[in-house]
C-alpha cells in the first residue's frame, strides 16, 4: 500500500478541491488555511520507493535528538495526519516497522545494495487500534469514557475511532468505549474536553491523567 487513502476519501478530496477552486475568491465560503509543511518534495520519491520495492536511505532529525542520523528504510506506506506527511517502513537495524515525518527528513537517497525486505505490511491492521501516527507495542486498552451531554453529540456525529460505542446513556452523561492504545493523540482529544470528560478505566490510564492535571493545576499555581 502506498496512501493510505480509501476511495471515498479520495472522492471527497477532489470535491473539496474543485469547491475550493470555484468559490476560493467568493466572501460567502471560508476555507481552513493550511500551513505548508515542508517534506513533500520527497512524496514523489518514497512513492517511487514504495512502487519498485527500493530501500531509502534517510537522513533523519527528530524533535527529540540533538543531531540528525542515518537510517536505511523499507518503505511500506505514505500517511498524511493533520496536514502532515510520514513514512511507515522497516528500519532493519532496529528490526522495528517505524514512522517518520517527511518535514524533519534533511535528505532522502536509493540505498544501493540493500535488499528490499517485504513484511506482508498491512497498514489497516497496523493502524487498528491507534489514533493518529503512534503504533506502542502490546495489545490495546479498553478505555470506558464518560462525556457530558453536551460534549458527545460531538463524538455520537463524529467518531474518535472505529471502535467506539455507546454503552450507557442517562439524563447527564454518556458512556463511551475505545479499543485503542492510549497514545498522546487519544490522550490530547480527552484533555480537549477538560471538565466534561471522565476517564472510567482503565485504572492505570486514569492515574496517568490525574498526575498530569496535578502538573497542570501546579503551574497555574505557581506560574
Amino acid at each position: 500500500m502506498i496512501m493510505s487513502y480509501t476511495r471515498k476519501e479520495i472522492q471527497i478530496h477532489a470535491h473539496l478541491a474543485e469547491l475550493y477552486e470555484t468559490y476560493k475568491d467568493q466572501p460567502f465560503i471560508q476555507f481552513e488555511k493550511t500551513i505548508e509543511v515542508a517534506g513533500t518534495q520527497y512524496l514523489e520519491t518514497i512513492i517511487g520507493a514504495i512502487r519498485n520495492r527500493k530501500v531509502l536511505k534517510l537522513y533523519y532529525h527528530p524533535f527529540y535528538e540533538d543531531r540528525p542520523y542515518f537510517a536505511d528504510v523499507h518503505p511500506y506506506l505514505l500517511k498524511e495526519y493533520r496536514f502532515r506527511w510520514y513514512l511507515v517502513g522497516l528500519n532493519a537495524y532496529r528490526e522495528q516497522v517505524r514512522t517518520y515525518a517527511l518535514d524533519r527528513i534533511r535528505d532522502i537517497q536509493d540505498a544501493e545494495g540493500i535488499p528490499y525486505i517485504d513484511k506482508n505490511f498491512d497498514a489497516g491492521e497496523y493502524f487498528k487500534h491507534s489514533i493518529g501516527i503512534i503504533v506502542p507495542e502490546g495489545p490495546p486498552s479498553l478505555i470506558r469514557l464518560a462525556v457530558q451531554k453536551t460534549q458527545a453529540q460531538y463524538l455520537i456525529s463524529s467518531p474518535w475511532h472505529p471502535s467506539q460505542n455507546l454503552l450507557e446513556e442517562n439524563d447527564n452523561e454518556v458512556i463511551f468505549s475505545f479499543r485503542v492504545h492510549p497514545t498522546y493523540e487519544f490522550k490530547s482529544l480527552i484533555l480537549g474536553l477538560g471538565k466534561d470528560a471522565l476517564v472510567l478505566e482503565p485504572e492505570s490510564f486514569r492515574v496517568e491523567l490525574m498526575r498530569e492535571f496535578r502538573e497542570l493545576a501546579g503551574r497555574y499555581q505557581t506560574g
